[in-house]
């Protein structure tokens, strides 16, 4: 389903069943309340080994960042979703889009979500990664602040292909140097299931998510 024309959006979702509201084209709660309950209830009808936070990360492969004073109203409309005060997608936004995406399980998420290596903190901690772990990497330093955070995909010998947001100003999958992971987080609520992923891939590597 779109999300443009909102109204054309909004008149599907009460086809549906959903309830969006009077269809306005004005894209409110109630809009994106109606619009959660169908993405709930398409992910829980898909049929996939991966957990369905990790087949929402795959649904939005492609969202970008729009530069200068507008916003992609999907980036916004996840922290408007969660509670969290959000002001630019130019702000860095890998925390928020693990947010969201995490948002699909009961798990408390950290006080900080927008802090990338506060997922550090979440759930519970894995020896390896499967699909849809969370990698949380450092970004500049190790004993800095600044870090990365997004859903494991597969590795080669020396590199995580990482789904995440805020890379390249986008939703894409990249590569991202096994050196630099700290940790690697799982939630609590979700039976853990699933190997890592071996496999060849070309392309560039990732060496600064900003």
């Amino acid at each position: 389903m779109g999300r443009i024309p909102d109204f054309e959006s909004q008149e599907m979702l009460q086809d549906l069943g959903f309830n969006p509201g009077k269809p306005d084209g004005d894209w409110g709660r109630l809009s994106e309340a109606a619009y959660q309950d169908w993405l709930s209830s398409k992910i829980k009808a898909v049929k996939s080994d991966e957990p369905p936070w990790l087949v929402e990360a795959r649904r939005l492969l492609g969202t970008k960042e729009i530069s200068g004073p507008t916003h992609n109203p999907r980036i916004m409309g996840w922290a408007s979703n969660l509670g969290i005060s959000y002001q630019s997608d130019e702000t860095p936004w890998c925390g928020l889009f693990v947010a969201h995406c995490m948002s699909l399980v009961s798990d408390t998420q950290p006080t900080n979500p927008l802090g990338s290596r506060q997922w550090a903190k979440y759930g519970r901690r894995l020896d390896k990664p499967i699909p849809g772990s969370i990698l949380v990497f450092w970004r500049g330093s190790p004993r800095g602040w600044k870090g990365h955070v997004g859903f494991y995909v597969s590795e080669s010998a020396g590199h995580y292909h990482v789904l995440g947001g805020n890379q390249s100003n986008a939703v894409t999958i990249t590569k991202v140097s096994k050196r630099r992971l700290l940790d690697i987080r799982w939630p609590e609520s979700y039976p853990v299931q699933g190997e890592p992923v071996l496999t060849l891939r070309d392309g560039a590597v990732s060496i600064n998510e900003a």
